[in-house]
């Protein structure tokens, strides 16, 4: 008769059943959750080896540079100029001195020796050094350290998660042993609870246990690290190669799509380079020197609207990023959108005057890279308007002219007004420590570049008009007419080679030219005669109080 009594001692065994095979399964996700742990700490035991390894060959390699750069190349190319010049003197006897000294300080370092010394031109291939010492290695070790540190992140979510399926379980446990002590209809909601809870965590315990985390080939890294070291040297179409070989083995390899885009865009591939940028933020890397890359590339490319919308997720990222702002107002103002593009405009310059007077106030530097951003924008500005009048340099790159959506008789004065913005606001900083004063009343007439002139007696003759100058010029005259500079002022003169200042051209000093009609000032090498001018253009501008004065270029010949 099947009796209260008998059905209870049958519910009693079935609920005994049940909590045996609940704690069996407990047991397993604890062993589980152990073994995940272990693997979780043994990942990071080895990530924090390769990090202090990787950092170790970085600083090694750096220091053992830095001795053969500054201590035996710097020597060596000291002691080779010496010889120069004594052969230029007919100093025959010292010539073969510093020739010896020379040669001995060249069997010191494997940076003035074959293959990374250009005999041809004197001068050590410097990136190919780097990249053989260190740079390749420490590449390598840095992507094995990411590859052990995720590791170790995923076996600790694992153990995480196998520890939630131990509070499930106890939750189960004490469902079913609640469920011993009532005796009515309601003890079945108990249990099937508790077996809910159970099911869920073995469909979820088996998943976890089916899941394989992605290690990335020791083969995708070398081939990477090989492409970081080409892309070093300037081997941009070998260091494509070396990419693509990297993600045809690991076609989600974030680094390698973001450093190959970066390969791309320096070959002016810019269709190529967008496209790697954009899967590299699929594959997951979605920060912002990926996001300001993509920004500037779909600018060359005349994607305006894309380019904006990148360089707002940038900005949201990390709202200082100068570089990104100066980019935001460019592209605006390709697209004829004035106003906003001189508003980022403004917000660059405020950002500039708080990071200067901020580090100021902590009495520190600010970063190099803030007046490299501030000349980039600059630089931006004048590729864009060379553009629009057809005589872009090598140097300069803006979207082609065709692809402009604004107004170029809009453009042009905007984009002057920043130039000189920019420029001013970059001397003011550096040399003041605050934005530009008020407006001065210094001018200046167009520069007249020269050549002076002397006769036999060493006397002078005349002033020789000289704006495109031949090979080995080691100085050039500019002659202009003044008003408005008293003495005293502030004066600064900066000269961009091919578009990048030449910080040993550059000219500080106080003005001392009395009120008068006509100044000369003298840009040169012409302390030695072994310094030349390099072929190139040669942009010079004049300030006085950190007040944009005059512009003005020459240029030096091929040989």
């Amino acid at each position: 008769m099947d009796t209260a009594e008998s059905r209870e001692q049958r519910f009693e065994r079935f609920i005994s059943i049940l909590i045996a095979l609940t704690t069996i399964f407990a047991a397993t996700a604890a062993f589980l959750e152990h073994v995940s742990r272990n693997e979780a700490e043994k990942a990071d035991r080895l990530a924090q080896t390769l990090s202090i390894q990787a950092t170790t060959e970085r600083i090694n390699g750096a220091i053992q540079f830095s001795y053969d750069w500054q201590g035996a190349f710097q020597t060596w190319h000291e002691l080779d100029l010496l010889v120069t010049n004594a052969e230029q003197y007919g100093d025959d006897i010292s010539a073969e001195r510093f020739r010896d000294l020379r040669d001995r300080i060249g069997t010191l370092s494997p940076l003035l020796q074959d293959p990374y010394f250009d005999t041809q031109q004197n001068w050590p291939r410097a990136g190919s050094y780097e990249s053989d010492l260190y740079l390749v290695e420490a590449t390598r070790l840095s992507e094995q350290y990411e590859v052990q540190a995720s590791l170790s992140n995923d076996w600790e979510n694992t153990a995480n998660t196998f520890v939630l399926q131990l509070t499930f379980y106890a939750v189960a446990l004490s469902l079913f042993g609640l469920s011993t002590t009532i005796t009515n209809f309601t003890r079945w909601l108990f249990v099937g609870l508790g077996g809910l809870f159970v099911v869920i965590n073995l469909g979820w315990g088996a998943g976890m246990i089916l899941i394989t985390f992605d290690e990335r080939p020791q083969t995708a890294i070398d081939a990477y690290a090989d492409g970081v070291g080409l892309a070093y040297q300037g081997l941009n179409e070998q260091a494509v190669a070396a990419f693509t070989r990297s993600l045809e083995i690991d076609p989600e390899y974030a680094n390698a799509l973001f450093d190959r885009g970066n390969a791309y865009s320096i070959l002016a591939q810019y269709d190529k380079a967008a496209r790697d940028y954009e899967a590299a933020i699929q594959a997951g890397r979605g920060d912002t020197n990926v996001l300001w890359n993509l920004g500037w590339t779909y600018y060359l490319l005349g994607r305006f609207d894309q380019a904006v919308l990148v360089n707002q997720q940038a900005l949201a990222i990390d709202p200082s990023l100068i570089g990104v702002r100066m980019n935001q107002g460019l592209t605006m103002l390709a697209q004829g959108r004035i106003g906003n593009a001189i508003t980022e405009y403004d917000l660059a310059l405020e950002d500039a005057v708080a990071q200067v007077q901020a580090a100021r106030g902590r009495g520190e530097e600010p970063p190099a890279s803030l007046w490299f951003y501030l000349d980039a924008g600059a630089l931006d500005l004048i590729s864009l308007l060379n553009e629009l009048d057809g005589n872009q340099a090598f140097w300069e790159a803006a979207p082609p002219a065709n692809l402009l959506s604004g107004d170029p008789n809009q453009i042009r004065p905007v984009a002057e007004e920043q130039i000189e913005r920019i420029k001013e606001y970059t001397v003011s900083l550096e040399f003041f420590g605050s934005p530009p004063r008020a407006e001065g009343q210094a001018s200046a007439s167009d520069f007249a570049f020269v050549q002076e002139i002397y006769d036999q007696d060493g006397n002078f003759v005349e002033y020789q008009d000289s704006l495109v100058n031949p090979y080995g010029t080691n100085q050039i005259g500019i002659l202009f007419d003044f008003n408005g500079i008293g003495l005293g002022a502030h004066e600064v003169w900066k000269v961009y080679v091919n578009g990048f200042e030449d910080p040993a051209l550059r000219v500080v000093s106080e003005w001392s030219v009395g009120e008068g009609s006509g100044a000369i000032k003298s840009i040169s090498y012409a302390f030695s005669k072994v310094f030349i001018f390099t072929p190139g253009e040669y942009a010079v501008d004049f300030y006085i109080d950190g007040h944009l004065v005059q512009r003005g270029t020459f240029w030096v010949e091929e040989p």
